[in-house]
């Protein structure tokens, strides 16, 4: 009969050893090594057995065997097997870790079987363990194919890879966070919508959100909301990140600036005029996902959001309007950004004016509102 199945037994060549030998002759499985405890890891490490054979002996020695086997990734699934003179000491070997207990009065046919029982409940064991594992690649592959459309791959790499920001981020509980939000807000909108066709206009908006998209992740922000011409940013959320405020003003510097090339390809090709707005706040966001049980978006919300979100309105194009919070941030961090000084501002609903800075570039324009 073609051998199926490799055996290891452990101890030594003697009664026990000769019985096994003699009842596997002629069968599936045989006996590949023998060694004894000491040796056991190196011989599995080497050629990882389908069965493991103890001969019994001392049991504190089997106990630390099967420990192990057992917290070997290699081993974990093998089963166990141990050989006696009588059952005893049964309870004791089962407490040690072994699979079954078998004694030299066993006969042939039997041991066999339950030899094959073993081997085969190892082996669905390792099938339902392999498909566990696929399953969870897949769906792991799944999420982050979905969450790099949101969160720059290292970013999304590093959620993934954490268990306390993966658990928060899809279990759906809320964050109370430190974030720097930024709101970039297309100018000339409503006109280009009226002067050119609706798929002209989706391709716009494609390369439009392409652009600034691509900008985010470089600065490892994560893209919260696209809403018509209107991009919302945030840098520190979900993961922390202590310079939150200085990434969103970079980030904000190349958007202007790349978004400038595309608007002058624009202007080459379709004779349109536009350009872009940027509004950007720090404070303490909520983030968590929002909406019914049909449809749920991840998103971040707070008055600091609403702040970034009235400034990205306000910011003429070309013009990159933020607050005294991020000011603050940024001088903290060390960053100058020559930020000139404005007239405080009333926002819409708040009573109190708010100090605001901005970073105009030599395109800043103004448009009339869409």
């Amino acid at each position: 009969m073609s051998v199926a199945f490799r055996a290891l037994f452990v101890g030594e060549r003697s009664e026990t050893f000769a019985l096994l030998e003699r009842m596997l002759e002629d069968s599936d499985v045989q006996i590949d090594e023998v060694v004894d405890h000491e040796g056991l890891l190196a011989s599995a490490a080497r050629r990882t057995p389908d069965i493991v054979v103890f001969a019994l002996g001392d049991l504190e020695q089997l106990a630390q065997s099967c420990r192990t086997l057992k917290a070997n990734p290699a081993t974990v699934l093998v089963p166990l097997l141990v050989l006696a003179r009588s059952t005893r000491q049964r309870m004791a070997v089962f407490d040690a870790g072994v699979d079954d207990l078998l004694t030299h009065q066993v006969r042939r046919e039997e041991l066999l079987i339950r030899v094959h029982a073993l081997l085969r409940a190892s082996a669905a064991r390792r099938q339902l363990a392999a498909e566990q594992v696929a399953a969870e690649v897949k769906q792991r592959e799944q999420i982050r194919a979905a969450f790099r459309r949101y969160i720059s791959p290292k970013l999304a790499d590093r959620i993934l890879e954490t268990p306390e920001l993966r658990d928060s981020v899809f279990a759906g509980s809320n964050i109370r966070a430190d974030a720097a939000v930024m709101f970039a807000d297309m100018r000339g909108f409503t006109g280009i919508s009226e002067r050119l066709p609706p798929a002209q206009v989706v391709e716009l908006l494609n390369e439009f959100f392409a652009c600034l998209t691509s900008i985010t992740f470089e600065y490892d922000g994560t893209v919260f909301n696209m809403a018509g011409d209107s991009l919302m940013v945030g840098f520190g959320v979900p993961v922390e990140q202590s310079d939150g405020a200085r990434r969103a003003v970079l980030a904000a510097r190349g958007m202007l600036e790349q978004f400038q090339v595309l608007a002058d390809k624009w202007k080459a090709r379709h004779d349109i005029d536009t350009g872009l707005g940027i509004g950007i706040n720090v404070g303490e966001v909520i983030a968590g996902n929002v909406g019914s049980p049909a449809y749920m978006s991840y998103t971040i919300i707070g008055d600091t959001v609403n702040v970034a979100s009235r400034l990205g309105q306000r910011a003429r194009a070309g013009e990159m309007l933020f607050s005294e919070a991020v000011k603050k941030a940024l001088d903290a961090d060390g960053f100058d950004v020559e930020a000139l000084a404005l007239p405080p501002l009333i926002l819409r609903g708040r009573s109190n004016p708010i100090d605001i800075f901005c970073i105009p570039t030599v395109q800043r324009v103004d448009f009339r509102p869409n």
